[in-house]
């Protein structure tokens, strides 16, 4: 005789829970209310081995998750209650999007019954995070709810990375439901591409082997796909010199010889010239945004495109290309290894040796004076001294700016996926939170948020974070008392029109104070050092602000819709 008893009826919070402790998770980054009560009192009350990150501010809930998720290679999860819970969490989500990083949010919801009335705190998340998220879903029913959960964490973590969504209302978390696991017995396959032919592999090493003048991009795929070796191997066997994207930036060290470091608006003169006279670019896990082409019709016009990418929607989007590869690329380079050949190429590095030289000279004198024509401390200079101290070891959690464009181009990154920085959405306020998320999955190495005084104001509560949970971090201050990105295209380009980009900021160390933090003040380029040591040496978080130029520049600069030759390659080619 068959067994008819039934699965004992669990509530949906501890479906949801008991879910996430199957799939592994470790932290949840968020803040409670109302409509998430239920879930994060089954979390305390059964499930102490997922934790929970407490911010003070529902965006600091994104970003931690996408430190966690961006230092670990795994989902990183927030929960917060619903309508303002929700929304505020929305610019972490977009900023996740636009960078592939796999976040999932579980947002609090008003019950079933008065979804679509406008009911306290209810807003529509499916509606809103739907163009911002891979996927956005709200059950309806107890009964799919681990189900849901599931199919979100696949697609999250398949093809491209990127952010999902569940709505929860509060009476799925409270109503029960026998079907409290889920178990696919075939693995859904998000991103169904088509299996790139060998003779599509064999076209792009018969370009490869024919080129004079080559250049491979580094983006954030190679990264994502763990494929920071296998690149290394590429272009040592070929010989061919590489630039990074902002995002590709610590696939390799910095100081590589083939790498000619970061490309684009703000990217090396080395990277941008040797771009404009390629005969051909292999581009491998990277999407050709507008800080990378500047004006697309004259972009790279002599080259012939190889682009390797695993969302097939950005190929031929932007940029022309020869030979489309649609494929995972750890997986592309290896098949590019079977083939492709070492070529001298004397001629091409010579001429990518004559593009370094003038302005290397001319930015080394810089930093070592250290200082602009008022006395102030320059940004690059504490950014190299950072990176001379650490040897380039250390993670590094930039804000938006001047300041993250100073992090990419002047530490000497030494070790895979370092570097973590808002790109595609260039969140201001990005650092502080994200370094939370960064510390927590690395809790044994060096963190550095990097700030400038307007980016760290944005999401300056999560010092309690950081407070509560004696988290190690080191904060980096560069305060030159302006918005200093918008400041110097006001210098550029609106006459030194300054108009609403100086700041009439707080004391910091007053501010470091009250929060437990031991903090210094540096004016002088003498004490850049002994500053970085001291942070290093503190046991727990600190912060060290240094009294920055506001009139330094980050250049080169190609100016909007401008060429790659129209480049500002230094402050003296500037006609004020």
């Amino acid at each position: 005789m068959k067994n008819s008893r039934k699965s004992p009826e669990k509530s949906g919070k501890y479906i949801l829970a008991k879910a996430m402790k199957e799939y592994g998770t470790k932290y949840v980054f968020g803040y409670t209310g109302g409509a998430i009560m239920p879930f994060f009192d089954e979390l305390q009350q059964n499930f102490p081995g997922i934790k929970p990150i407490k911010v003070r501010h529902e965006q600091g809930a994104a970003f931690a998750a996408q430190g966690y998720a961006r230092a670990t290679g795994k989902i990183g999860f927030v929960a917060t209650t619903s309508g303002p819970g929700a929304t505020n969490t929305v610019t972490g989500v977009a900023d996740a999007m636009m960078d592939s990083v796999p976040i999932f949010v579980i947002t609090g919801q008003v019950p079933t019954s008065v979804v679509g009335t406008d009911a306290f705190q209810e807003s529509d998340m499916v509606g809103i995070m739907y163009p911002i998220t891979k996927q956005a879903v709200m059950p309806y029913s107890t009964d799919e709810l681990a189900e849901k959960f599931f199919e979100l964490t696949q697609i999250a973590t398949q093809g491209r990375p990127g952010p999902v969504h569940l709505d929860l209302p509060k009476d799925i978390q409270l109503d029960t439901s026998e079907k409290t696991t889920y178990k696919p017995t075939n693995k859904r396959e998000y991103y169904p591409t088509e299996k790139v032919s060998q003779t599509t592999y064999d076209n792009a090493i018969a370009l490869i082997n024919k080129a004079k003048r080559p250049i491979v991009f580094c983006g954030h795929g190679v990264i994502l796909a763990n494929a920071g070796k296998a690149f290394t191997d590429f272009v040592e066997k070929c010989n061919i010199p590489f630039s990074t994207t902002l995002h590709g930036i610590s696939a390799v060290p910095s100081d590589h010889p083939l790498n000619l470091g970061m490309m684009g608006m703000h990217g090396t003169v080395a990277a941008n010239r040797a771009i404009t006279s390629s005969d051909l670019i292999i581009s491998l896990g990277m999407r050709f945004d507008d800080r990378v082409t500047a004006k697309l019709s004259e972009y790279a016009r002599n080259a012939q495109t190889i682009h390797v990418e695993i969302d097939a929607s950005e190929i031929r989007k932007i940029v022309k290309t020869n030979i489309p590869i649609n494929d995972d690329v750890k997986t592309a380079i290896k098949k590019f290894l079977s083939g492709a050949k070492r070529l001298p190429r004397k001629e091409w590095f010579s001429e990518i040796e004559r593009n370094k030289q003038t302005w290397t000279k001319f930015i080394s004198k810089q930093i070592r004076k250290g200082t602009g024509p008022n006395g102030r401390l320059l940004m690059k200079t504490v950014i190299s001294r950072l990176s001379e101290i650490t040897k380039g070891q250390d993670n590094i959690v930039a804000d938006v700016g001047q300041n993250q464009m100073m992090s990419a181009r002047f530490y000497n990154y030494q070790r895979f996926n370092t570097h973590f920085s808002s790109g595609g959405l260039g969140t201001m306020g990005f650092s502080l939170p994200t370094a939370i998320g960064v510390k927590i999955a690395r809790p044994k190495e060096r963190v550095w948020a990097i700030c400038g005084d307007g980016g760290l104001q944005m999401n300056i509560q999560e010092l309690g974070t950081i407070l509560e949970h004696k988290l190690d971090i080191d904060i980096i201050l560069l305060n030159n008392g302006v918005l200093g990105m918008v400041r110097q295209w006001q210098s550029l380009f609106f006459g030194k029109r300054y108009a609403e980009t100086d700041l009439t900021n707080p004391d910091f160390m007053k501010i470091a104070e009250a929060y437990g933090m031991p903090s210094r003040r540096v004016e002088k380029v003498t004490e850049i050092d002994s500053a970085i040591r001291w942070a290093m040496e503190n046991k727990g978080p600190t912060l060290t602000e240094f009294v920055c130029d506001k009139d330094e520049l980050i250049m080169p600069m190609i100016p909007a819709g401008a060429t790659f030759e129209e480049m500002i390659e230094t402050d003296n080619d500037i006609n004020f």
